[in-house]
């Protein structure tokens, strides 16, 4: 079992089976050890009917989403033997009798906040020719976690499409999608898309820019760390704001050699009816 095969497991919901092969890798860990458990309560309430399919769909993403960090953080060399139990059907599974439309593409629409309108426009023609689009600002539930969020609509679709621009490219958030789905794509039948915005992201100083603006949003939240803790506040609302922005810093330049190199449509102005065509070829195969 290696690094990679776990992280399979994770993206096809085969949780049960990555808490085994990650209690053979990390016996110790308490994270680990504290996933597992809460990971044994929530199939006992779903066995005794205690717990409500959305919220049992819920709580899995949450615990997914905690091991997918701890997986990643391995080594790229582990080995570990272990064996796995048969397995499971996914909570979400389609049943028989599901629309014929289901057939078609699933797409997670990944975005900027800040280029919402594009955002819209994008979701309004896939509808119109049929595509069902997954998209925060309508399918996202008040209070559902942000995180458990990205992780279940990667997983409940077959293609990310992620709107480029200097905004989603400075988004820790949208950073994390682009990461975890060029994780996922390697090792499962998921697709990236990507659709440019603007092509700000071409220019060499670019990285350059990027990463000063970032290292300033990290430098602010290292200092407000720092007063905070001299002054004895908790630092729990914004300690994820630095992890994310840290990961998309480390990782920024991996996401755009890949947008530059992978195939992709342009939407800027009076490109964008000739460029979304060439998208919705591609969803369609």
């Amino acid at each position: 079992m290696t690094k990679n095969d776990i992280l399979e497991l994770l993206v096809n919901d085969q949780v049960g089976n990555a808490i085994k092969a990650l209690r053979a890798a990390k016996p110790d860990d308490d994270i680990v050890l504290n996933l597992a458990g809460q990971w044994n309560s929530l199939q006992r309430s779903i066995t005794a009917g205690r717990i409500s399919h959305e919220n049992a769909v819920l709580s899995t993403n949450q615990i997914r989403g905690g091991l997918m960090d701890i997986t990643k953080e391995l080594p790229s060399d582990l080995r570990v033997e272990v064996a796995l139990d048969p397995p499971t059907e996914p909570l979400n599974t389609k049943k028989e009798g599901d629309s014929a439309s289901n057939k078609l593409p699933k797409v997670f629409l990944s975005y900027s906040q800040k280029d919402m309108p594009q955002a819209k426009k994008v979701r309004e023609f896939l509808g119109k020719n049929g595509i069902q689009v997954t998209i925060d600002s309508e399918a996202m539930e008040l209070g559902e976690d942000i995180e458990s969020f990205i992780y279940k609509s990667i997983k409940e679709t077959d293609i990310t499409l992620s709107l480029v621009s200097k905004n989603s490219l400075l988004s820790a958030w949208v950073g994390m999608e682009s990461m975890n789905m060029l994780t996922a794509e390697k090792i499962t039948d998921k697709k990236y898309l990507a659709v440019v915005a603007d092509k700000s992201f071409f220019e060499p100083k670019f990285v350059r820019e990027a990463i000063g603006e970032i290292d300033g949003k990290i430098k602010e939240l290292d200092e407000e760390i720092s007063f905070r803790r001299k002054e004895n506040i908790g630092i729990e609302d914004i300690q994820g704001d630095l992890t994310r922005l840290s990961k998309l810093r480390q990782g920024l330049t991996t996401i755009i050699a890949n947008l530059k190199t992978r195939l992709h449509a342009n939407i800027e102005g009076e490109n964008f009816d000739e460029g979304m065509a060439k998208v919705l070829k591609a969803i369609k195969g």
